[in-house]
């Protein structure tokens, strides 16, 4: 096989996975000179792309091949207990690329990968069929409780509007409670 059709085949398979980024996702928020496609996105572009966020525990794991098997899907079902946007249902599940079927396993790199118990955080995006995380494994946050009953973000969020210095400010659901409402409000004025 040429490595021409080659290339061709993995890219066709990229986008039938579902991690194609459609002509909106690839454009810079306005303002921005340079957009870096390696860079995770910051929490106000993950509010934005986001049609559910919520926070829960991760109670089922199933992996399917596609209709055509040429891939693999996982549904990931998830308990929500923190709903910051949308996610109403008692249960939620979604889509993530990748999985094992008997003994064929498929690893796409950047997805989110998840485990049964974990809890988390997700930005999903989707209203027809089921959900994808948002970002790939930028739009899932793993969250750890501590003694206090308080669950910390991990890794965190950089405060909205904060200079780039690497701080983080956003370490907890309650945090991320606090700044939900400006951050909706900021989506909703550049729709």
């Amino acid at each position: 096989m040429s490595p021409s059709r080659r290339v061709a085949l993995v890219g066709a398979a990229f986008l039938a996975l579902g991690l194609g980024a459609s002509a909106q996702d690839r454009r810079p928020p306005s303002g921005d000179a340079f957009d870096n496609p390696y860079a995770w996105p910051s929490l106000e572009r993950l509010v934005a792309r986001s049609d559910s966020i919520v926070a829960g525990e991760v109670l089922d794991m199933r992996s399917a091949w596609t209709a055509e098997r040429r891939g693999i899907f996982t549904t990931v079902t998830l308990r929500p207990d923190r709903r910051f946007r949308g996610g109403e249902r008692s249960l939620i599940r979604f889509r993530i690329p990748g999985g094992t079927v008997g003994d064929t396993r498929l690893e796409v790199m950047h997805s989110p990968a998840f485990g049964v118990g974990e809890r988390v955080l997700v930005f999903l995006t989707g209203e027809s069929g089921l959900p994808r995380v948002v970002a790939g494994e930028a739009g899932k946050r793993h969250l750890r409780t501590g003694e206090d009953g308080e669950a910390t973000i991990l890794p965190g969020f950089q405060r909205p509007g904060a200079a780039s210095d690497g701080t983080v400010g956003l370490d907890t659901l309650d945090d991320l409670a606090r700044a939900m409402p400006a951050l909706l409000a900021g989506t909703r004025s550049r729709q």
